[in-house]
């Protein structure tokens, strides 16, 4: 009962934290989609189609970002012991450090066009949304690891009963 009540307590911190770390990082990637698409529509009707396509192919990108974060951190919170959304997050983000990272060395190339996106610049969505990033993985692997300690937890119980 003691290990339950200290359980709850760990995962309630544990989810602040993870939550404190998530907001700011969705708020800015749903607000670097809007501004990449009102450029983009910008770009457009100053016929500069090429710019457009990258801002636009930009805007869709950290629009799926903030989207999937918002649906998987709301999965984690309604069904708390399905661990495939923890995973989601995990494996999303590390893909999302990395193409980060490609962007700014060699580019990434948009699919169906020719065209790079590459950028030479840091602005402080980078800032917010990388530093948020690399610090909310670790609440969130170790909400993953509380998981499979109370189903581990009740495996154990289940079997000791049937003994």
């Amino acid at each position: 009962m003691l290990t339950t009540l200290k359980n709850n307590k760990q995962i309630t911190i544990l989810s602040i934290i993870f939550v404190g770390l998530m907001i700011p990082n969705v708020i800015v990637y749903a607000e670097h989609s809007l501004l990449e698409l009102g450029e983009s529509k910008e770009s457009g009707e100053k016929g500069m189609v090429n710019k457009s396509t990258r801002q636009l192919a930009e805007g869709v990108f950290f629009a799926m970002i903030a989207i999937s974060y918002i649906v998987t951190t709301v999965l984690i919170f309604a069904k708390p012991t399905n661990v495939i959304p923890y995973y989601i997050i995990l494996v999303g983000t590390v893909a999302i450090i990395i193409v980060y990272y490609f962007r700014t060395i060699t580019g990434i190339p948009i699919v169906g066009t020719d065209l790079i996106i590459k950028e030479y610049t840091i602005d402080y969505r980078d800032v917010i949304t990388k530093i948020a990033q690399q610090a909310f993985v670790i609440p969130l692997a170790m909400m993953l690891q509380r998981v499979y300690d109370m189903k581990k937890q009740k495996y154990e119980t289940t079997i000791t009963k049937r003994l």
